[in-house]
């Protein structure tokens, strides 16, 4: 995916920085619970006025935590992704499907077409399991740091339950673990999608074919699948630092699967 900022044009990109911003006043409100409710455990000593309102302000970072996650999840995302998957199928069919324009997203010289739908999903599936699994990197660590503390702190006896309860929470929540596995069952889900079209290309099977059609509309299927079941958001920061990398490796798989330079 061509990243020059004086040619590239990627107007869908503004939907998915609106549900990045959401995301990260989710995870923000996150830890700020997480914090609030451990200050409760230890709050014999607070003042009163302190005691009686710390778990009214907890109560509603909650709620807020609720609803932003909800409103990120049912529809800032799914409109960015839906916006994003208009602008493919307008761009694998030459079909303008939305006001939303995008000029040199996709590197591939195919004319408008099935195989153009191929060859742009291939190449999203391929940029997606990278990101992805770079920003894995830092997930399980986080996850191992995490399960380590866990066990080390259920390890005491004089550990108290409610440290241990807060513990857990932290541990087995949305931000955490269940983060860290959609984003594993995404990039192996997108290596799976980008793999079978590596063998479509491969073994050339021809566009006009009913088995070539069918492969290419079940990995783009599979694909779009793959992102609105996991609901995450890959990381633009992410996506920057590997882009130029990413873009030369595209290029060289291109190259070696003839794929019409």
């Amino acid at each position: 995916m061509t990243d020059e900022k004086n040619k590239r044009i990627d107007e869908v990109s503004r939907y998915y920085r609106s549900a990045a911003r959401l995301e990260f006043l989710v995870a923000g409100l996150f830890w700020v619970n997480a914090l609030l409710s451990l200050i409760i455990l230890f709050s014999e000593g607070l003042p009163v006025l302190w005691r009686e309102s710390l778990p009214i302000l907890f109560i509603l970072t909650v709620l807020v935590q609720f609803v932003a996650s909800q409103v990120n999840r049912f529809y800032l995302i799914p409109r960015a992704e839906q916006l994003r998957r208009k602008q493919m199928l307008s761009d694998s069919f030459g079909a303008p499907l939305s006001h939303d324009k995008t000029e040199l997203y996709y590197n591939n010289s195919y004319s408008p077409s099935i195989k153009r739908l191929g060859a742009n999903t291939m190449e999203n599936a391929f940029f997606s399991s990278e990101v992805a699994g770079e920003m894995l990197i830092s997930k399980r660590a986080m996850v191992v740091l995490y399960m380590v503390l866990w066990v080390f702190l259920f390890s005491f006896r004089d550990t108290g339950l409610g440290v241990m309860i807060w513990i857990t929470q932290i541990v087995f929540s949305g931000e955490i673990i269940a983060q860290w596995l959609s984003l594993e069952i995404l990039r192996s889900r997108q290596e799976r999608t980008y793999e079978r079209l590596h063998t479509c290309f491969l073994h050339k099977i021809g566009s006009d074919s009913a088995k070539g059609i069918a492969t290419i509309l079940d990995s783009f299927v599979s694909y779009e699948t793959a992102k609105s079941s996991s609901s995450c958001l890959l990381s633009s920061k992410v996506f920057h630092k590997l882009n130029p990398s990413l873009t030369r490796k595209w290029e060289q798989i291109r190259k070696d699967l003839g794929m019409d330079f």
